[in-house]
């Protein structure tokens, strides 16, 4: 070969090297730019629903995995939620559940499937996985999963150093997410008893209402309030009376269902939702109810003197779809009432 041809050789040689490099430089950039697009849309995220719709999508799209999910400490990230699973993207576990598998196994990332204990296997098909714990203040509250059906994807743990960075971005956002809910949380509920207040009720009824439009299902509507509540205030004090309030709600939710809603309107009076199913005895209830407040009385010595009192509207019975919720409570209030003038004691509507 002549010196022309070697040189034109090597000049292709290089000139393929130089594309080579290029190639994975603007690989590099795209990355580097999805990834901050990942992190933006984690930070702005104004719900977990939304963390699973972008962030989470968007992070198995770019990286080019079969998925990305978020394991949740339910006992610190305590959201308020109907299902432990949300979108099979993020899921919530107890504490022990994280110490176990971080602390005592500590696979990080591999092939080997066995070591993934089986709260964390949620993908039939897992050929490699990455989890890196995600921390604040040395507790670990939560856990970022990505899985792919490649084998060796995530054998060098060491290429996927921008996890650890996530995982920082991540903490933040969840962090952010649930102090926003404590403040709304707070917001909506009774500083004095810790059940709902008079703010959160109307969101309440609506949502009540809105599931009975969308599938059929009623609700009964209750207002309550103690008989002579003034006369043991006057007597007693407003500190013997506030802790009659708070036993009261005690016993009121250890004998409602999970799915009722209980909240205090304001001075000795309550507000009850229960969704209606074929369990159901709304009869049996209320008499739970004044059950559950005599004993209370009986405890404090007022039995015979204070007791309960309450209306109850049932929907779509009473009112019709679409009804608002000032009505409702409206005609619940009115049939309180009635129970006051009709001797005290009872619930009327049912």
């Amino acid at each position: 070969m002549g010196r022309l041809d070697t040189v034109i050789k090597e000049n292709r040689e290089l000139k393929d090297e130089l594309e080579k490099l290029i190639t994975l430089v603007r690989e590099n950039e795209a990355k580097h730019g999805g990834f901050r697009i990942v992190e933006y849309a984690f930070l702005l995220s104004g719900s977990l629903a939304e963390v699973t719709e972008k962030p989470l999508t968007y992070l198995a799209e770019i990286f080019d995995i079969d998925k990305a999910v978020l394991f949740l400490n339910s006992d610190i990230l305590d959201f308020e939620r109907r299902t432990d699973n949300m979108a099979d993207k993020i899921f919530f576990h107890p504490e022990k559940v994280f110490k176990y598998f971080f602390l005592e196994k500590r696979p990080y990332s591999g092939k080997d499937t066995m070591n993934i204990i089986s709260e964390f296997r949620v993908e039939e098909q897992i050929g490699s996985y990455l989890i890196a714990p995600i921390t604040e203040n040395g507790k670990i509250i939560a856990a970022l999963a990505l899985f792919s059906k490649d084998t060796e994807r995530f054998e060098d743990s060491g290429s996927m150093d921008f996890v650890k960075e996530l995982s920082f971005v991540v903490m933040v956002a969840l962090k952010k997410l649930h102090n926003t809910e404590i403040i709304y949380r707070q917001a909506r509920t009774d500083f004095l008893t810790g059940v709902y207040n008079k703010m959160a009720m109307g969101e309440l009824i609506s949502a009540q209402i809105s599931r009975h439009q969308r599938y059929g299902k009623g609700f009964y509507f209750i207002m309550a309030d103690i008989d002579n509540f003034k006369a043991i205030n006057d007597r007693e004090g407003h500190l013997v009376g506030d802790n009659i309030l708070v036993d009261i709600c005690s016993g009121f939710r250890k004998n409602l269902r999970a799915s009722d809603i209980l909240g205090r309107f304001g001075g000795d009076e309550f507000f009850i939702i229960i969704p209606e199913d074929e369990k159901v005895n709304i009869a049996s209830i209320c008499s739970k109810l004044g059950e559950v407040a005599g004993e209370v009385f009986e405890k404090t010595g007022y039995k015979g003197i204070a007791g309960i009192s309450g209306g109850v509207v049932a929907i779509p019975k009473d009112l019709p779809a679409g009804t608002e919720s000032v009505e409702i409570v409206k005609l619940a209030d009115s049939r309180l009432y009635e129970s006051k003038n009709d001797g005290k004691n009872k619930f009327t509507g049912i």
